[in-house]
């Protein structure tokens, strides 16, 4: 009884804090209101599936920012009140996004190579238990090394590139003291060397691909997919950071027109570095889908899957992470689920919520 209580809690406080974000976000750009036809034409494609209306904000939002109408836009809160738990399993998200152990789900990915990591508060290698004084040795001289949360991170948080010499970082902080920072849950991975191409975008950040793909019986649709791209300076690409997000066409693997930033942002034609967004190319991107198509498989429990890759040095996918409940790069790309929106809503519908 408490825990369904809880969930129904945190379910309400998740639609609120979606809705005033939208209701900020609206404020900040330039916003094209929908018209009475607009909305009905909204609520008349919705209630037939999932038997009420939706909010329009979100329609409204997309629709401002980039110019273009559609019915198929999936409203945030509606997406999280009753969409991805229903499509992925929220009972089983720990055991499977602890970043600690892709080394058993990916063990054949190409991944960053683990310095330590620390899961429940014991070190290892990649592989085996080590000490805590193993572990601080590993990291006292590192020319380049990313440490992050292993557990549910979001929107970048928790994520910092550093060096360190003679157990001294760069972020004004001893080895030892970054570890208490963290206190457990936490990885050191050494920094991704990437593409000259995806440095191009932008050199100071990892430049990356979210790719959304859709799990049908064995079949693994691709969604959509959108480069993430940091701004100058910065050493992350995340939007909450400042990133900007541009739409990849999925048969060529070129940047559709343009990227968007900020709410206030009109669209971006080019990186902070000068680089034409329009007609780039992204580098063995037919590659990322086809390890995606793949790596889908592994994840019976969840049919709804948002994969953070970049492409290394040697022109090959580097899995970053992949989320369980990913955001939906709407504004960039347009309604997330595409020509699916109705297939992917009924089947969510026909089964549980996974939180109650």
């Amino acid at each position: 009884m408490f825990n369904s209580l809880y969930f129904k809690y945190s379910i309400r406080q998740r639609e609120k804090a979606d809705i005033a974000n939208i209701c900020g976000k609206l404020k900040q750009c330039d916003r094209k209101p929908l018209s009475a036809a607009q909305k009905k034409e909204i609520q008349d494609f919705y209630r037939p599936l999932v038997g009420h209306d939706v909010p329009t904000y979100w329609h409204e939002y997309f629709y401002s920012r980039n110019g273009n109408f559609s019915v198929r836009y999936i409203p945030t809160s509606f997406y999280h009140k009753e969409i991805i738990y229903r499509l992925n399993n929220f009972q089983l998200r720990h055991a499977y996004v602890d970043k600690g152990v892709y080394d058993i789900y990916f063990p054949d990915l190409n991944r960053p190579k683990t310095i330590v990591k620390n899961m429940n508060g014991y070190f290892y290698d990649d592989h085996s238990a080590i000490t805590r004084e193993e572990a601080l040795a590993r990291c006292q001289n590192l020319p380049g090394a990313v440490v992050k949360p292993t557990l549910e991170g979001m929107w970048g948080e928790g994520v910092h590139v550093f060096a360190s010499a003679n157990g001294q970082t760069d972020m004004d902080q001893s080895v030892e003291e970054l570890f208490k920072s963290y206190g457990k849950n936490f990885i050191v991975q050494e920094k991704v060397n990437q593409h000259e191409e995806m440095a191009r975008l932008n050199p100071t950040s990892l430049n990356t691909l979210r790719i959304l793909s859709y799990r049908q019986d064995n079949e693994v649709h691709i969604l959509y997919a959108v480069v993430r791209i940091g701004r100058l300076g910065k050493s992350v690409d995340n939007e909450t950071a400042g990133g900007i997000n541009a739409d990849i066409q999925l048969d060529s693997g070129t940047i559709l027109e343009c990227a968007y930033g900020t709410p206030s942002e009109k669209k971006i034609m080019t990186t902070d570095n000068g680089t034409i967004l329009k007609g780039f190319r992204i580098p063995s991107f037919e590659k990322a889908l086809a390890v995606v198509r793949e790596m889908h498989l592994r994840l019976p429990y969840f049919n709804l899957v948002g994969w953070d890759f970049g492409i290394d040095e040697n022109g090959e996918p580097i899995m970053i992470e992949w989320n369980r409940a990913p955001d939906l790069s709407q504004t960039a790309h347009g309604p997330a689920f595409g020509v699916m929106t109705e297939e992917i809503i009924k089947t969510a519908f026909q089964r549980p919520d996974t939180r109650l």
